[in-house]
């Protein structure tokens, strides 16, 4: 019971720092495939959801079993819980930050493949106006 916090947390920390490596890997940043970047999965977006849990599950844990912990580990997680806190909220912030970064490039690489997807298409040529009723791509 001495070490579940501290197991929790670093579990938290670790599935935020993937989820910041997975969105910097779909924006593709360094590849210069800026018009490929697709919007934020489902599961980058449940990763988020899930570090965010489990950073906040080590402080119910030590704040519920706080009689049960040695006095060695208990004057260690009072020392070390407000930067622990810091750097969780940290965490999920930059998760926050990258995922709208990697949102915002979708939509303009979206925006920029709209006209050459339009111009390709076999309805513009024939000059149907029934797409005109068709719900927008973007949502």
């Amino acid at each position: 019971m001495n070490a579940l916090p501290a197991m929790l947390w670093i579990i938290g920390a670790a599935v935020a720092l993937l989820v910041c490596v997975v969105t910097v890997m779909n924006s593709h940043y360094r590849d210069g495939r800026a018009s490929e970047v697709r919007p934020v999965s489902w599961t980058v977006i449940g990763g988020h959801v899930a570090s965010f849990v489990l950073l906040a599950a080590p402080y119910v844990v030590y704040l519920a079993n706080s009689e049960s912990i040695g006095a060695h580990a208990r004057s260690l997680y009072t020392k070390l819980g407000w930067a622990s806190a810091a750097v969780a909220v940290a965490l999920v912030m930059v998760e926050l930050v990258l995922m709208y970064l990697q949102a915002r490039r979708a939509m303009l690489a979206q925006e920029a493949r709209a006209p050459a997807q339009q111009d390709a298409s076999p309805s513009s040529k024939r000059g149907d106006a029934d797409d005109d009723d068709k719900p927008s791509s973007l949502w």
